[in-house]
């Protein structure tokens, strides 16, 4: 394919680069001459293990070039086969990213495509959200050209000095757009390279990318705040880690990495609490791992405030304990979202087969005369009986599919999944 890649920086030469190295040929484009120079001279602009080799065979093997950005647009995108976007998203003051030269590529691309007898596939490498990328497009788009671009999203997962075995053994293969053929056509420029491929909204691309690098961060900060409570009590704290990620079961997986409901139960929020008590007596603030239960806390929320302005006053609730199977009531964030309903005047009936008021002892018992002393007489026998006179239904365990749960309720009353709930939106 022949491609032409804005911006001469860091992502840019490493995807030009190796793209060559695949067969595509490709030209560089940047408004820097002296990367515009170096490129052409077979030399990387940039440093990074491999790349100046990588560079200097493909500009000897014809697939390599590069030419300074023009005002009028490129005159080459009539014939390019795709665009790709590589440009830097800078952080401004306030945090927000400076689009100005996103927007000066976006201006230039449009005015190249106007000649064109069909659309150009433009493939945006650049870390920015899809609303900054949608608004830049409508903005520079003109009039008569608004059916020649078909945007789409293609997050680079590459690290400094190991970005070309990065490239060529990802983990996954990402695409985002709304047109098919356009994610179809981006993933053809990686057909032999071997990884998983996903094609998704470009709203979702665009915030993968964001989410894996939010996540690496949380990861450093998470071992180095262990590390900190560790010396406290004169643990070893890279063994602690070494412990920590030995366990691919839970710790080092899938596990609990599935967006849902807030956590609870007795385990998670007594031993956060306890962690936060340790620092604080060490006066070693953790900024990390004290932000935890607020922030479970604002699911809470978030779930009643859904509830509250999308709800009549009669509830029924599927579900109450932490989890299925367990009629563990200590510290469930079910039992709060139901004690504050309860609390606003609404009127519950709650379905649980896992509850026995009967049963229920110790700790298990304290907890729910402190929070919902009246548990037995809103407990009912069965999820008929829970949703018949409902106005809404709140999900807390799946136990039944929302479609099982429609046959016991009124036509058109909201369902609250809990676990699938989008707090800003959460109706079912």
């Amino acid at each position: 394919m022949k491609l032409y890649i804005y911006g001469a920086g860091y992502v840019g030469c490493v995807t030009a680069a190796c793209l060559a190295k695949m067969g595509h040929t490709v030209t560089i484009v940047d408004l820097m001459l002296s990367k515009v120079d170096a490129v052409r001279s077979g030399r990387s602009p940039v440093l990074e293990p491999g790349l100046d080799e990588l560079i200097a065979a493909g500009v000897a093997a014809g697939r390599i070039d590069a030419e300074m950005a023009l005002p009028e647009g490129e005159t080459g995108l009539r014939a390019a086969d795709m665009a790709m976007v590589c440009i830097g998203t800078p952080s401004q003051p306030n945090g927000v990213i400076d689009a100005r030269a996103l927007k000066r590529v976006f201006e230039s691309i449009a005015r190249g495509v106007l000649t064109r007898p069909s659309p150009l596939t433009v493939v945006v490498r650049s870390t920015a959200l899809a609303p900054v990328i949608r608004q830049i497009q409508t903005e520079t788009q003109p009039r008569e050209g608004a059916d020649k671009l078909r945007l789409v999203m293609n997050p680079e997962l590459l690290r400094e000095t190991t970005a070309i075995a990065d490239f060529f053994n990802p983990p996954l293969l990402v695409v985002g757009g709304d047109d098919p053929a356009s994610l179809t056509h981006a993933l053809s420029l990686y057909e032999s390279i071997q990884a998983p491929r996903y094609k998704v909204s470009l709203e979702t691309a665009s915030i993968f990318k964001y989410s894996c690098n939010a996540f690496h961060a949380l990861k450093i900060a998470f071992a180095n705040e262990i590390d900190t409570l560790a010396s406290l009590i004169g643990a070893d704290g890279r063994q602690v880690m070494k412990l920590l990620t030995e366990d691919k079961i839970l710790n080092i997986s899938p596990v609990y990495l599935r967006p849902g409901f807030a956590f609870g139960g007795s385990c998670l929020p007594k031993d956060l609490r306890a962690l936060e008590a340790l620092a604080r007596e060490h006066h070693e603030p953790l900024a990390l791992l004290s932000s935890v239960l607020p922030s479970n806390r604002r699911r809470i929320e978030q779930a009643i405030e859904t509830i509250l302005a999308n709800s009549g006053r009669r509830l029924g609730f599927i579900g109450l304990s932490f989890k299925i199977g367990s009629d563990d009531l200590r510290e469930s964030a079910h039992v709060e979202v139901a004690e504050r309903l309860l609390g606003k005047g609404f009127e519950i009936k709650i379905y649980d087969p896992d509850l026995d008021p009967h049963r229920l002892v110790g700790a298990n018992m304290a907890h729910v005369m402190e929070r919902l002393p009246h548990l037995a007489r809103i407990l009912v026998d069965t999820a008929e009986e829970a949703c018949a006179q409902a106005d809404a239904i709140v999900v807390c365990k799946r136990m039944m599919s929302n479609e099982e749960i429609r046959k016991f309720s009124a036509k058109g009353v909201p369902i609250f999944d809990l676990q699938q709930m989008n707090p800003s939106a959460g109706i079912k």
